[in-house]
């Protein structure tokens, strides 16, 4: 029993590594939305009337191959890879952005309704096991770059809400 003990003991010995050789493994891949109109009516609070409905918004990724997928995986806390949550005074939505494509971008689709979609792009850079959100598009408009915006956040204005 007792070389039993010494042999696990020195396996386990010789296959750690030098703290110095671990880093953390970060997945840094969703960005945070306020949506207000231009009422500055929060479209996401459910007290407001005409607010978007949670069952009703949808996330499409688009893939390495130009397909098109919703987003629903029933196995997770979130399985439509979005929530909404109250922030201080407004309500807002962290969508998991599609971090397929890298080292391009990729693309998020949001379908707010059956009528109302945003093309969401960012671009990632994969580094040591982690992916590190760089830069991020709405609807063409660059709106964050990690070099000047700490938080990830975009307070989004809504024309209408049918």
């Amino acid at each position: 029993m007792k070389k039993l003990i010494c042999v696990l003991g020195s396996i386990i010995l010789f296959t750690c590594s030098k703290t110095d050789d671990l880093h953390p493994v970060v997945f840094d891949v969703s960005f945070d939305f306020a949506v207000f109109n231009t009422q500055n009516e929060d479209l996401l609070d459910p007290a407001t009337t005409k607010h978007y409905d949670n069952s009703q918004i949808k996330l499409f990724y688009k893939e390495n191959d130009g397909e098109i997928i919703e987003v629903y995986e029933s196995h997770l806390d979130f399985p439509r890879h979005f929530r909404i949550y109250k922030h201080e005074n407004e309500y807002r939505i962290s969508v998991g952005l599609n971090s397929c494509c890298i080292p391009d971008n990729s693309t998020t689709y949001i379908q707010w309704t059956e009528n109302d979609l945003d093309t969401v792009e960012a671009q990632f850079e994969k580094s040591r096991g982690s992916i590190l959100m760089r830069k991020v598009w709405l609807n063409e408009s660059e709106i964050w770059d990690w070099t000047a915006n700490e938080d990830q956040y975009f307070k989004m204005n809504k024309v209408s809400l049918e």
